[in-house]
């Protein structure tokens, strides 16, 4: 999918504007909410809000002459042209306000201009809307579209979104989000964006996709809890013509840690700490995080298919809610105790260790109990269970973490025990997850016959988290293994690496985590052309999916996707370093 769309949001959902100005997904009146607007998922049935023009009494179509965000904000620019006349649209979601505003200039001097604006919502038996005039009501929120000045258009039109749980609700946004304006919303970004760290010594392009990659997550953060969600979008095709249909509108504990890594790694530890002081509200009484994933208000997402509606290309099934979020992923603790302790180390966070210690002791003790129980892995296979090499080594990152929290926090005799279970998972790990025959570790052991165990980049969790040395001949072997072709037991395919062999287009993830291997290793050309080549493939607004094409820059699976883009700010940090912070961190 050659997606072009640009990403607004306001700490509470989220929307898509593409070059033509119309929306192309909105749900209201929060990210996981039920979807409005869905034509990004669904060009046939999913429904948008277009912007028609009249030029002297006959529609005219104008094209995309420049798309931008203006400086390191989330106000959108667009410039379209055609017929002699020339508009400028300026969009924005005031932060915090539940609307969308739309500025609209045009150029056409001596001519007559109409604008005109058409809703047409997403046509699902099963996910009903109802119409009035300026009015659109779903099972989760109303709507109101107001426009000013468009027939005909004087000195500036404007165009107003606005929602609400209900009716009342979103009248009083409407009034809310018509005294918002651009210049507002500018010095608000602004200011946000001043407490970032700065990156140096690494190439412009490389700062400007820092820059809009914190920007994205932000967005892609919902501001009541401070829960990152792992993309704007649902069931969006991960691959062509697959049925890799997916619902990314949640908080994954393993995503929300890497974004929460990312905004600390940048100096902006208040987001960083928001995220830990949610999830913690999450745990369970035994000190195990029961799901992977939540809403954004801490729910469960049950999982509907949608069998009317489809992808670009025929894709099916559609997917709202996620099944993953009954599953056993052995990382759930050691994202939470491993971002703990990196937030600490980051910030001097002091309180965040004190306020959560208890949390901290109940997830180590969990995982000394649970560590070697199957489980369905970082990747969320549903056909399986088996003994992932990733998910063991974040039970050892589990145990370390807590151990040096607990030193710390002067719980030495707590410290000793953790540290020392920590080093008999790694001794299992270690020597399990080595494949003899290939020499090379595989993604996992102790899967039910006839599973075999790919390649794949998660067992470089090895290197990230300590178990091994970025030098170990063994992690060298698995590491050539990777640079194979996909289709030979490799993972490089299009210009970008897979996240395991046999993958049908490249990910982003796994490509960055290469690049990261390679920095580890101290080789800064091969870490270099990984970054560079994420960054080619980026749209011209560098946003990111999940999957992408080297080829042609087409972007596969839900937009934006935050691990694409919190790796970004990672990489672009520790490259202007010289060293990763996995290199730093677990230094006492």
């Amino acid at each position: 999918m050659r997606f072009h769309a640009a990403l607004l949001g306001n700490g509470h959902t989220a929307a898509l504007v593409e070059p033509d100005l119309s929306l192309s997904w909105l749900c209201i009146p929060r990210f996981d909410s039920q979807p409005l607007f869905a034509a990004a998922l669904d060009p046939r049935r999913g429904g948008s809000l277009r912007l028609q023009v009249e030029v002297d009494g006959r529609p005219v179509a104008l094209a995309l002459v420049h798309q931008e965000y203006v400086d390191r904000s989330a106000v959108l620019r667009t410039e379209v042209a055609g017929d002699g006349i020339r508009l400028v649209s300026t969009d924005f979601m005031p932060w915090g306000k539940h609307g969308l505003v739309r500025r609209i200039r045009v150029d056409a001097p001596g001519r007559r201009v109409c604008l005109r604006l058409t809703a047409d919502p997403v046509r699902s038996v099963h996910l009903p809307v109802s119409r009035e005039e300026g009015l659109l009501r779903t099972a989760d929120g109303t709507l109101l579209i107001r426009g000013e000045g468009l027939d005909p258009v004087g000195e500036e039109a404007r165009v107003y979104l606005a929602w609400g749980g209900t009716t009342d609700a979103a009248l009083a946004a409407l009034r809310e989000v018509q005294t918002a304006s651009a210049e507002a919303e500018l010095a608000h970004w602004a200011d946000w964006i001043a407490a970032a760290r700065r990156p140096l010594s690494v190439p412009p392009a490389w700062a400007e996709a820092y820059w809009r990659s914190l920007v994205v997550l932000r967005l892609l953060t919902y501001e009541p809890t401070g829960a990152p969600v792992a993309a704007a979008t649902a069931s969006l095709p991960a691959i062509p013509g697959g049925d890799h249909q997916w619902d990314y509108r949640y908080l994954w504990l393993r995503d929300g840690y890497y974004t929460a890594m990312a905004f600390d790694a940048a100096g902006l530890h208040r987001e960083a700490r928001r995220f830990y002081d949610f999830c913690f509200t999450l745990q369970g009484p035994d000190g195990h995080w029961q799901q992977p994933l939540y809403t954004v208000d801490g729910q469960t997402p049950h999982e509907h298919l949608i069998d009317d509606l489809a992808g670009p290309g025929g894709e099916v099934p559609v997917r709202l809610g996620n099944a993953a979020s009954g599953q056993l992923q052995l990382d759930n603790e050691g994202s939470i105790l491993h971002g703990l302790w990196f937030h600490y180390r980051c910030s001097g966070d002091k309180d965040a260790l004190l306020r959560h210690w208890e949390g901290v002791r109940r997830a180590a003790e969990w995982t000394l109990a649970n560590w070697q129980r199957r489980e369905s892995g970082i990747w969320e296979i549903r056909e399986y269970t088996g003994h992932w090499v990733h998910g063991k080594a974040m039970c050892y990152a589990t145990l370390t973490s807590a151990a040096r929290i607990a030193r710390t926090l002067g719980y030495a005799e707590e410290a000793g025990r953790w540290a020392e279970a920590a080093r008999r998972i790694a001794a299992v790990t270690v020597e399990r997850g080595w494949d003899r025959e290939r020499q090379a570790y595989v993604r996992h052991w102790g899967a039910e016959p006839p599973t075999v165990a790919p390649m794949d980049i998660s067992v470089l969790a090895l290197v990230f988290y300590g178990l091994l040395s970025p030098h170990d001949p063994r992690i060298r072997s698995t590491v050539e293994h990777m640079y194979r072709p996909a289709d030979d037991g490799g993972l490089l395919l299009y210009g970008g690496v897979c996240r395991w062999e046999n993958a049908a287009v490249p990910f982003y993830l796994p490509t960055f985590w290469l690049a990261r291997y390679h920095l580890m290793a101290g080789e800064m050309d091969r870490c270099d052309q990984w970054v560079e080549a994420c960054l080619k493939a980026a749209t011209s607004l560098r946003l990111m999916a999940e999957h992408f094409d080297g080829r042609d820059g087409t972007q596969w699976g839900n937009f934006p996707q935050a691990f694409s883009h919190e790796e970004i700010v990672r990489l672009v940090i520790e490259r202007s370093q010289g060293w990763t912070f996995f290199d730093w961190e677990f230094q006492d």
